[in-house]
This record gives C-alpha cells, sequence and structure tokens, in this order.
C-alpha cells in the first residue's frame, strides 16, 4: 500500500514535467513518419521472415542448375530429398522476387485511372524480368510438388500423394495456354481426379 500511495504521490508531483514529456513524445510521433509502434511491428516482422526464409539468399543459378539436371532424370531415379529441396529453394526465391513485383502491383493498382502512369511502368524492362523469373521459380517449385506425388503413389503412399498433387494443383496458374501435356495445374488434377476415382473432362485453357 505504502509503494502504492508513493507512486502516485509521485506521479501528482510530478504531472506537469509527465505532461511536457507527453506533449513532446506526440509531437515527435506526428513529425516522424515512422511512430515507434510502426517501428517495432517492421521489426516483429523482419524477424518473422527471417524465420520463415531462413538467413541465407537461395543462389537462383544454383536452384535452375539442379532443378533442371534432376528433372532430367527418369521419374523412378529422382531423389525425394533433392526434390523437396528444389521446391523449397525456388519457393523462397519466387517470394523474394515477389517482394518486388507487389511494389510496383500496388502502384499500378493505386494509379490504375492514369493510363500514362501505368503504361510508362509497363515499358520499364525489369518488369517483364521479374514477372519471368517469379513464373520460372514457381515453376520448378510446382514440378518438384508433382514428381513427389508420382514418386509417393509408386511407394503405394496414396495420402501422401494426394498432398503433393493438391500442392502442385493449388500453386500452379489454372490456365494452360500451353496445352494439357504442358501444364502442371492439370497433370495434378488428373492425378488428384484417379487416387479419388472421379471422372470427367478438366479446363484446360479458354482459347480453342
Amino acid at each position: 500500500m505504502n509503494n502504492k500511495r508513493s507512486i502516485g504521490q509521485t506521479f501528482q508531483k510530478n504531472a506537469p514535467i509527465f505532461l511536457i514529456y507527453s506533449v513532446i513524445a506526440l509531437a515527435v510521433c506526428f513529425s516522424n513518419p515512422l511512430s515507434a509502434q510502426e517501428a517495432i511491428s517492421l521489426e516483429d516482422e523482419r524477424t518473422k521472415q527471417l524465420q520463415e526464409l531462413g538467413v541465407l539468399l537461395p543462389n537462383p543459378d544454383a536452384i535452375r542448375e539442379v532443378a533442371n539436371a534432376e528433372f532430367a532424370k527418369l521419374l523412378q531415379d529422382q531423389d525425394p530429398d533433392t526434390l523437396e529441396e528444389i521446391a523449397k529453394e525456388a519457393n523462397t526465391y519466387s517470394n523474394l522476387v515477389t517482394k518486388i513485383t507487389e511494389e510496383y502491383n500496388d502502384y499500378l493498382r493505386d494509379n490504375s485511372r492514369y493510363d500514362f502512369v501505368t503504361e510508362e511502368v509497363h515499358r520499364a524492362p525489369i518488369v517483364d524480368s521479374l514477372l519471368n523469373l517469379d513464373a520460372e521459380f514457381k515453376t520448378y517449385r510446382n514440378q518438384a510438388y508433382l514428381n513427389l506425388g508420382l514418386l509417393a503413389q509408386a511407394d503405394g503412399k496414396e495420402m501422401e500423394a494426394f498432398l503433393y498433387f493438391n500442392d502442385a494443383f493449388r500453386l500452379s496458374p489454372f490456365d494452360c495456354p500451353d496445352g494439357a501435356e504442358e501444364c502442371v495445374r492439370y497433370q495434378a488434377e488428373q492425378h488428384m481426379k484417379s487416387l479419388l476415382h472421379i471422372e470427367g473432362g478438366s479446363y484446360v485453357y479458354w482459347k480453342k
């Protein structure tokens, strides 16, 4: 009780000082575009992403080399651990590329009514480069999941196979402009349907 009274008395005694400090703190917050709370949130988000993505940047050339070499093998000769690593590293790299493309997309959305702005952004060479990189490494990831599903199915692990096929299915572009044989989504869907004993044709692409 004495401590509580003492704390209360101290606050009352120093109330003008606390008030001055509060006003100064508010002024700093309003003058600074990044508040203390926002700074803490950014730090928390950065820590979370380091935990999710790891501390090492993936090497796109290494991912590309390993993926192409592994996919060139016969399916039964492909190594599940290597496929898992390809999927993980390609996904991480794609997510990092997306951190740049998202800012372009946000800017385009914010300025969608200004044709001259969107045209100028689309003319920047980096846009196509980013989109192509994103698509390339997502394809490595999705193909790895599809192959992991096929290997699991060959081992009689049907539920595990279904979940790998589902990853390839849900993470792939739904449209198949290059045809069914080149479409990971379409192939994964056929294997999922087969495991569930579902019949019927699947969508490929809206252009006939």
